[in-house]
């Protein structure tokens, strides 16, 4: 018996859906074919690919070191099957994005992408910056965009592009434009959940002279924050590309502060394994094509 392609095909599709049946329907089988599958391939190599963790399937470390070798062959088949055009790419993309950037700066660029390649189909999963790493670490995305720090000896970043964090209040509250030390001591604040790239660098930013900041309401979606902000919860901290549209509609007003909030949005990749040519082309394209926010 020899490994054949529905296997590799199951054991990706496992990585990407941590569960047998939603992988069999991701490659329209049954779920019988798809376990029969995988526990061929698993003989076949003379090792488990996966542990069972509550209802989902994790990766074992030697299923991580053959998940990029079987998309590098899945997509070399689907390149064969496309050669009709030598410049066109077909097959899947799994990306993993913290919320601002997988809400606001990889929607164009994937768009960009699709108007040149058609045939690829994009997997987002938008999570904080923690979730993103743990998405590449477990192999589940070959390429993670994030707003926070990495520093992983498995994984390596490119710095992307340049972000502005602002410091924003309610249109409705009688806040002075300017906000001192004792200011931003004294706020009740609104922030992203623990782990989240903007929360980071925040705090970092407020430590030297704030040591805590009165957090009345930590959240984990962008829209909740400027949500609770309009409503008079307390101060919020995002990116400024984030906020626009309230912005413009008056539901809320910025604040000069002390505070230095300018980061990085970086481009993470695993650092020992090659990218496909999909992963490889969709990263050129971003570091050449700057987004319009």
């Amino acid at each position: 018996m020899r490994i054949t392609l529905r296997q590799l095909q199951i054991f990706e599709a496992v990585v990407h859906t941590g569960s047998v049946t939603a992988a069999a329907d991701m490659v329209s089988i049954s779920q019988p074919a798809a376990s029969q599958a995988l526990r061929e391939l698993e003989t076949l190599l003379g090792r488990p690919l996966f542990r069972r963790h509550g209802k989902r399937l994790q990766i074992t470390p030697q299923a991580r070191h053959l998940l990029p070798q079987a998309r590098a062959v899945l997509s070399q088949i689907e390149q064969i099957e496309s050669m009709g055009n030598e410049d066109e790419l077909s097959g899947s993309l799994h990306l993993a994005a913290s919320v601002s950037v997988g809400n606001y700066l990889l929607p164009e660029q994937m768009s960009a992408f699709k108007r040149q390649h058609p045939n690829i189909r994009f997997n987002l999963d938008i999570g904080n910056t923690q979730s993103v790493i743990q998405q590449l670490l477990t192999g589940k995305a070959e390429v993670g965009f994030i707003e926070g720090y990495c520093q992983h000896a498995e994984l390596m970043t490119q710095v992307w592009l340049k972000d502005e964090l602002v410091v924003f209040g309610s249109a409705q509250e009688s806040r002075p434009d300017t906000l001192t030390w004792d200011d931003l001591r004294q706020a009740d604040w609104v922030t992203r959940e623990a782990g989240s790239g903007t929360r980071n660098i925040l705090e970092q930013a407020t430590a030297s002279e704030i040591p805590h900041l009165n957090i009345v309401l930590s959240l984990a979606h962008m829209e909740a924050v400027k949500q609770a902000v309009i409503h008079q919860m307390g101060l919020g901290c995002l990116s400024r590309m984030a906020i626009s549209q309230e912005l413009n509609s008056g539901l809320i007003q910025l604040h000069k502060t002390p505070l230095e909030l300018n980061r990085n949005l970086l481009i993470v990749m695993p650092k020992n394994t090659a990218l496909t040519q999909n992963a490889q082309r969709f990263v050129d394209q971003c570091r050449t094509i700057a987004p319009s926010v």
